[in-house]
This record gives structure tokens, sequence and C-alpha cells, in this order.
């Protein structure tokens, strides 16, 4: 692989420097070679390329005629040598030079403090890992989540102070296009020097200064070895009976070429689909599978994984770089499950379902996108090529109520798509900024259940064989809009058009099968619909900025036109109207760089095809829906205020975030649950929902303790209305969850951590027969033990606990102990390490859910004891 990209690199540098003249020499001192010297050329007071000496002391410059013509000077400098500079004026094309060491006094001694853990200077703030990093910590992921006000989850998703990061940099150079929670948990932590998080950050060069950004980025600061050499780490593991484990990654960071690639395969019950990112489209046949517990998923998870992700980032020069991007997931998985369903009907009544289903899936995603991005203060440039595959068959066996249906199903999706953007800075200093982008979709669903089902509503009441139901949704889209910003004054003022075009179509059969011979059924004839969307937009973006406060504004009119023809029906529907949807932010900056945001939203959504359907189509074994409605649309108002409190030097972050969410449209999704199955359907009707929510996060580390404290906490209230079986009801649901986090290594060779975590929800039932409420509260506990023996040895331990209880069932509890021990000498690059995973042997996990109708429990069976040998090298 290694030999590969090398050869690929050279192909491409030869092409870029066809053009161009070489200056080369060599930096030796007393006849030795000096490795990783920095050499700079340059003029007057800049700088035109910085290099650094191979390990035989040699250098090259590839520089145009116009930069060789410009060069008036080539300085050499190196931590154990003094600095050198010669004059570059005969043109030579070879330069060579004798470095000499430094002096050291001893007489003289310099005590110098020991560097900030965190340092912000205005909009970044700099994390020192060193202050940071473990012996135990297996990549940067590991270190991040010690740092104050970061956190990371398990898709090596990143926030900062409660905002999620957009973007993850390695030494300013954007490698991952399609995600970097691949870099989160591969990079190791020794090749990071620095972590920077640069809040209201701007990519687009020419943009900055004129946008006013809310993104928050992260860049990994490399040391300067980890720049210049190949890495990586290849891991093989084994376990009882016969599984296996393999894990694999390489990677390469220099100036121009950056590249980062992970292999890996597992049948331990690791899932590793971490970088899979689905194309979003909705799926109007979701086979029922088997429940899975929320506990890490080697207790319970039969797989058989392979994933494959690659990043390769090629910098053409400081303006343009390019790249390739793509990952592959294919798995196959078995689940099963033992459970009851309850629905509580407002009248009082009950439908229970009892189940056991056996789930065998055989998932396979796929991306490849390709980059090529120009970015500079006079233009930015962006073409994107991505496509994107998803294939996955299933299939479940169930017993309900001791009758035996076999469900298979089968969700195939393409996607292709172009995206363009290039905006050039006018000569004076305007922006205008055009936009392409065009994308089709190929989706198709499959879904057949032996025996039939439902016959009370498919057949007339009278039994039959099996059903089928096929679905396709084709889709077309495009979109061309042009903005001009006009750049001069203190109030940014962008003007925009656009013109987007949607074409899509929804095609469904219905069949059933009866003594071997297939039929459509008449009471429900097949979908045949096409969606024509034309959009006009137009608008004014306006933003406003001084030193402590930005106000933005966004006032898009859009007129909308949509063509639905059912041509089954042989009728057509043409609508028109016209949508405002304003958006209003303030940000401010207060004492102490405290951050202040309110935003307000005003939306306007429509109805799409998976809600106008004519015809019933089979969702699964046990509900068919039927959304025969015209289009209608979705009123929404949404505000937000966010306080966020930093404090870098006291290492404390806080934030504090309110939002309220009010919805109105004209249509509610009612369902008849009956014994045989549930029909689920548009209903007509004048529907009010609202949520509000407080979120709280909070973040402080006590380095000298060796502490790290950290909380979480949220409230929520939803109100909605249902509709169950000709019954209307209004339900009020409310969530309060608290999960203080605590790490502390303040003992010799130890490390301690606690997790703990409350939840409790309850749900409010108000209709016109009577009023009923249900309550639900869980408590975990998490606690890990790390001890290290001497240097080399590592000894952990974790125990976790669950208990849980309801109104309506009985309370129930899950816990669970683990171990590893690893043993990895100090220089060594070999490791050795050993999980012991449910040591109790705990062989079922019972848990149940709550809703407004509904109390769902499930009994799920685990792989029991695992014990996993794995043994890794770095390289």
């Amino acid at each position: 692989m290694k030999e590969i990209f090398c050869s690929l690199c050279l192909t491409m540098v030869s092409t870029l420097t066809f053009s161009q003249e070489k200056i080369e020499g060599t930096i030796s001192s007393n006849k030795q070679a000096i490795a990783y010297a920095t050499i700079v050329i340059g003029y007057a007071n800049s700088s035109l390329h910085t290099v650094r000496s191979n390990s035989a002391g040699q250098y090259a410059f590839n520089l145009t005629k116009e930069e060789m013509s410009k060069a008036q000077w080539i300085e050499v400098s190196h931590i154990s040598y003094e600095k050198i500079r010669k004059d570059y004026k005969d043109q030579s094309k070879k330069m060579d030079f004798e470095l000499v060491k430094k002096s050291i006094q001893l007489a003289d001694v310099t005590v110098k403090s020991k560097p900030l853990a965190v340092r912000r200077a205005g909009d970044t703030t700099r994390y020192a890992v060193n202050n940071f990093v473990s012996a135990e910590d297996r990549n940067i992921g590991d270190v991040l989540r010690r740092m104050p006000g970061i956190e990371v989850d398990d898709n090596g998703v990143i926030k900062h102070n409660g905002k999620t990061v957009s973007r993850m940099y390695v030494d300013g150079d954007n490698i991952f296009q399609n995600g970097y929670g691949v870099g989160t948990r591969t990079i190791q932590p020794k090749a990071v020097k620095d972590v920077e998080l640069v809040q209201n950050h701007e990519h687009k060069k020419v943009k900055q200064g004129v946008s006013n950004s809310e993104d928050v980025a992260l860049n990994l600061v490399l040391n300067e070895d980890a720049k210049m050499i190949w890495s990586g780490e290849a891991t093989v593991g084994i376990a009882a009976p016969i599984d296996g484990f393999i894990n694999g990654n390489t990677m390469s960071f220099k100036k121009k070429y950056k590249t980062l690639n992970t292999l890996q395969y597992n049948s331990i019950g690791e899932r590793i689909n971490n970088d899979v990112e689905s194309i979003n489209s909705f799926n109007l046949t979701e086979p029922i599978a088997a429940a899975t517990p929320s506990v890490p998923t080697n207790k319970y998870y039969n797989n058989r994984s392979v994933a494959f992700n690659t990043n390769q980032f090629y910098k053409w020069s400081e303006a343009w770089s390019s790249s390739v991007n793509g990952n592959l997931w294919a798995d196959r998985e078995r689940l099963s499950s033992d459970g009851t369903q309850k629905y509580l009907l407002a009248d009082g009544s009950q439908v229970t379902y009892n189940n056991y289903y056996n789930t065998t899936k055989k998932p396979f995603y796929g991306r490849g996108s390709f980059t090529l991005e120009g970015n500079d203060n006079r233009y930015y440039l962006k073409n994107t090529i991505d496509f994107k595959a998803e294939n996955q068959n299933h299939h479940t066996w169930l017993l309900d109520d001791g009758a035996r249906y076999d469900q298979w199903g089968r969700d195939q999706l393409n996607f292709i798509s172009e995206s363009m953007e290039y905006t050039p800075k006018l000569k004076n200093k305007d922006l205008i900024t055009f936009n392409l982008d065009l994308d089709r979709k190929w989706h198709k669903d499959r879904l057949e259940v032996l025996p039939g089902v439902m016959a009370n509503y498919l057949n007339q009441n009278q039994p039959y064989d099996a059903v089928r139901q096929t679905v396709s949704l084709p889709q077309t889209n495009g979109n061309i809009q042009v903005a001009y910003t006009r750049n001069n004054t203190r109030l940014k003022r962008t003007y925009f058009a656009r013109l987007n075009y949607l074409d899509k179509e929804l095609n469904s059969a219905l069949n059933l099968v009866k003594d071997g011979a297939v039929f459509d059924n008449e009471r429900f004839p097949d979908n045949n619909l096409r969606w024509k969307q034309q959009q006009m937009s137009a608008g004014v973006k306006l933003d406003w900025k001084n030193k402590d406060f930005i106000l933005s504004g966004a006032f898009p009119l859009t007129w909308n036109a949509w063509d639905i023809a059912d041509r089954q029906a042989g009728s057509t529907t043409v609508t028109k109207k016209l949508l405002f949807t304003p958006t209003v932010s303030m940000q401010a900056y207060l004492p102490n760089r405290d951050y202040f945001l309110l935003s307000l939203r005003f939306n306007q959504e429509n109805s799409d095809l998976d809600q106008l359907y004519p015809n019933p189509i089979l969702s699964n074994f046990r509900e068919i829906k039927s959304f025969a409605a015209p289009l209608y649309f979705t009123a929404s108002q949404a505000y937000t205020l966010r306080y966020a409190i930093e404090r870098p030097i006291s290492l404390f972050y806080l934030n504090v975030t309110a939002s309220h969410l009010r919805t109105q449209n004209d249509y509610l999704v009612g369902q008849d649950v009956t014994q045989q199955g549930i029909i689920s359907k548009l209903m007509p009707y004048d529907n009010r929902t609202s949520s509000n929510a407080l979120t709280l996060g909070m973040s402080k580390s006590l380095l000298k303790e060796g502490i790290y404290l950290g909380v979480n906490a949220s409230a929520n209230q939803n109100k909605y209305n249902q509709f169950l079986n000709g019954q209307f009801a209004a339900a009020t649901g409310t969530t309060i969850t608290v999960s203080p986090r605590l790490e502390y290594k303040g003992i010799s060779h130890t490390t301690l951590s606690y997790q703990y975590t409350y939840s409790n929800f309850r749900n409010r039932l108000k209709s016109e027969a009577e009023r009923s409420s249900n309550r639900y509260t869980s408590n975990t506990h998490s606690l890990g033990v790390l001890y290290i023996v001497g240097t080399y040895l590592f000894v952990k331990g974790t125990w976790s606990y669950g208990s849980y209880q309801s109104s309506g069932l009985d309370p129930i509890a899950n816990g669970f102990l683990d171990a590893s021990v690893r043993y990895k000498p100090l220089k060594s690059k070999h490791s050795l390490e050993l999980n012991i995973n449910n040591i109790g042997n705990k062989k079922i996990y019972t848990s149940y859910s709550l809703t407004a109708n509904l109390e769902n429990r499930q009994t799920i069976p685990l792989r029991g004891f695992q014990s996993v040998l794995k043994y890794s090298f770095l390289f």
C-alpha cells in the first residue's frame, strides 16, 4: 500500500513541477549530514517556500520562473545549530550550507515556567497535549475527552462547550471531507503537539472577515517528527471459540501529502460502522427486527464486520489541494429478542403483541468522493463528485402468539452527485458566489411476508399464503444559485437568487400469493406518482459586526410550484405557493469573553411523497400505512437562547441552552390498532405541537490534583397529539437527565473514573374518556479503575450497573464486570492485551420503554463470558 501511495505522489509531483526550476543543496556540520533542518527561501521580509532536509541532509525547492526572479536569500535553522542565511544572487541551482553547533554556557541558568495547559488568543483556544495525555491513551480522542470544554462520542464526533465541531484539520489541512471521526479514533497522541479550537471559523479565506460564521473547527498541530515519517498500527486478536479481530491503520502527514487509511475486521461483537453515513431517503418498508439493548455491542452482537476507510490529501500549492475519500462497510449480523408490546387505548382497553424475533441482516455501505479545492484570499473554488451505495438484505422469523412468520426485506439505494462553488473577490472587494448542485438517486425496497398477514384488511378475511410489497423511489435534483456580497461597509449585504428543480417518483405494488399464484389486490391498486417541484428564491442576508456583537439575518422569499401526477388514476394536481422563511440571530461577547446567542427561525415546509400516496403500502408484517392526503404545509417557529462561559486559565467551561419549538399543520398521523395489526393513516386535524428544552454542560480540570470533572444535564418537555382507534388524546412527555463524570489521578499509578446517569421520564395522556400517566426512572453507574504496574503493565477493571423502575412494570436491574491487562513497554513497538468481558457470564438482558400509549418490554440474549487476546505492533 505504501509503495502505491508513494508512486502516485511522485507521478503527481512530476506533473506539477514540469515547468518549474529546482534549487537544491545539502546541510551538514563537520562533514555530517543534518536531518530535519528547516530551509526557507524568500525575498525582502517575505518567504516563498519552506522545506526540510531529509535523513541525508538534502533539500530541494521547486520554483516557478516568477518565484526564481524574486528569490533573494536562503536561510537554514535547526534547534541544535546556529541559524545561517546566505544571499541568493547568482541564480545558481545548488547551494550547500555548513552549520555551527550552538554554544551552551553552563554558568547562565534560565528557569522557564511550564507552558499554560490552555491558552486563548481571540477566537482560538490552544490546548497543550502534554498536559492532558496519559500513558494509557490509545488515540487522540482519549486525550480530547480529558480536556476541559471538549466532549467526544463513540463515533469520534467532537463538541466544544456544547457546540459540535464541524471540521478537523491536520496541520491546517482539510484531509477529512466525509467526516473526521476516523482521525479522532486513529491518530496517536504522541504525534500531536497542540490542539487548536477555532470559534466563528470561516474555512473560505476569501470570506474571512466578511461572513459571520458560528462554526467551530479543530486543528491538530503535529510534532515535527510526525511530519517526516510513515506510521501506523497493526492489531490481531483471537477470542474463544473461533472469533477473531484485525485492525490496521497507516498514516503520513507530510507538508504536501497527507494520508490516513484503516482496515478492520472482527467477529467479537465490536461494531465498526462509525464512518458509515446513510443516504438521506425515507423508507416506506421498514421490516421489524430484533431489539438491541443499551449496552456495549460486544455483550450481545453476533457479527462478521469488515470496514475500510481511506483519506488521501495532496497540496499542490498554498491555495490548491485535492482529496480522495472513501469508506466501505459490510456485515453479517444476527440478533434475537423476546418481548411484549402493550398498546393502552384511550377507552381503557388494551391490545397486546407477544413476539419472539430472530433476525439476520447483511448490510453493505460504500462511499467515494473526489474533491478539488482552491482556497485563496482572492477566490474560493470547490468541486466535489460523490458516489454512495447501500444494500441491505434482511430476514426475520418471528413467533407472534405461537404463529410463525418469515419476513424478507431488501433495501437498495445508489446516489451520485456533483457539487461546485466558485467565489471570486472583485476589484472593489465585493464577492460574487456561484453554486451548482446536481444529484441522482435510485431507491428500491422489497418486502415479503409468509404466511399472509392482516387478512381482515388485505383479503376480506380470507386466509392467503404470502404478501409481497415492492417500492421504487427514483429522484433527480438540481439547483443553481448566485449571490452578491457588498463588502465595503460594516453592514455586509448579500443578495441571492436561486433556482431549484426536483423530479421524483413513487411506484409501489402490493401483491398477494394464493396457491402459488400471484395476483394484484383489486381493492388496493398500485401507486404510480410523479412529483415535479420548481422553486425560485430571492432575498437578502445582512451581517453587522463590531468588537463585541454580531447581528445576522436572512430574509428569503420563495415561489413554489408543485405538479403531482397520479398516473394510475390519470389525474394531476397543481399547487402554487409563496413562502417566507426568515431567520435572525444575535451573538455577543461579554466581559471575560462570555458568549451569548439568541436566534429565531420561522419556517414553512411542505409534505412529501411519503405522506400523500393514495393506496396503502405494507411497511412490515404488522403495519400498513395509508397516507392518502393532499399536499399540506407545516409552519414552525424556533427560538434558541445560549450562554457559554470559558475560563481557559482556570480550566473551567460552562454552557446553558434554552430552546422552544412550536409547529402547526393540518394533519395528524392516526393509528387503528387491532389484534391482527396496525393501520397508520393521516387524519385531517388542526395539529399543534410544542417542545421546550434546557441543557447544561460543565467541565473543570484540576491538573495539579489530577482531577477532571464534567456534568451534562437536560430537561425536555414535549406536547403533542395522538389519534388512536378513533379516540383523540393530548399527551405531554417530560424527561429529566443528569449525568456527572469524574476522573481522578491523585493516587500513585492509579486512575479512577466514575460516571452516573439519572433519567426520569413522565408521560401524561388526556382524552375525553380518561386521564392517565406513566413514569419511568433509570439509574446507571460506571466505575473504572486503572492501575499501572511499573511503567509497562496496565491493569483495568470496569463495573457497570443499571436499575430501572416504572409505574406499570416490575423493577429490573443489570450489572456487568469487565477487566483487561495490557503489556506495553515504554520504548517498544509491541504490546499484548487480554480483554475479559462479562466476567459474571450474564446471559439475559431485560429492558423496557414507555410512551404515551405503549409499554414495550424486551428480553435479549447475551454472548456471555468472552476473552479476547490481542497483539499490536506500531510502526
